[in-house]
């Protein structure tokens, strides 16, 4: 049993000279960040200019027709935002058309009710609303986004 228990105090030792000395993030990662989970509703879209809710942050309750001008203590946004989420009440016009072009016009992706894209920048989002020989359609929608409205449904 003793030799049992030397290789067990030599295993754990050298478990912890490969793992070497640990080191304090100060972001999350983005694992961690998916942990964070959805905010309580608040009838806004709140956007940010980072993945993962980082940098410059707005939320609006109505509609934005041009994020190069988005209100008072928000910061130009069209065409940089990289983190969206849907804090919506649910029930009627409780989900987001995020629009390629100013004025809520051409394609555009819509946000459900509750939902969060934390990383637009995998590309995995992208334009798909409207006629495919639209400017954008099929265009990532990482900082592509110029307005957006409230809608009844995706």
């Amino acid at each position: 049993m003793s030799k049992l228990a030397s290789l067990a105090g030599v295993v754990a030792l050298m478990a912890v000279a490969i793992a070497g000395p640990t080191a304090q993030a100060s972001e999350p990662t983005p694992k961690e960040a998916r942990t964070l989970g959805v905010a309580a509703p608040d009838g806004k879209l709140h956007v940010w200019e980072h993945p993962y809710r980082g940098g410059g942050h707005c939320a609006w309750s109505g509609a934005i027709r041009n994020w190069d001008y988005p209100g008072a203590g928000c910061p130009p946004l069209r065409n940089l935002v990289s983190s969206v989420e849907n804090r919506g009440y649910a029930g009627s016009y409780d989900d987001v058309n995020l629009y390629y072009n100013e004025d809520q016009s051409g394609v555009y992706a819509c946000l459900g009710n509750g939902d969060m894209w934390l990383d637009l920048t995998l590309g995995r989002e992208v334009f798909s609303h409207g006629w495919s020989w639209w400017d954008g359609y099929g265009e990532s929608v990482n900082d592509n986004i110029a307005s957006h409205e409230w809608t009844d449904s995706c």
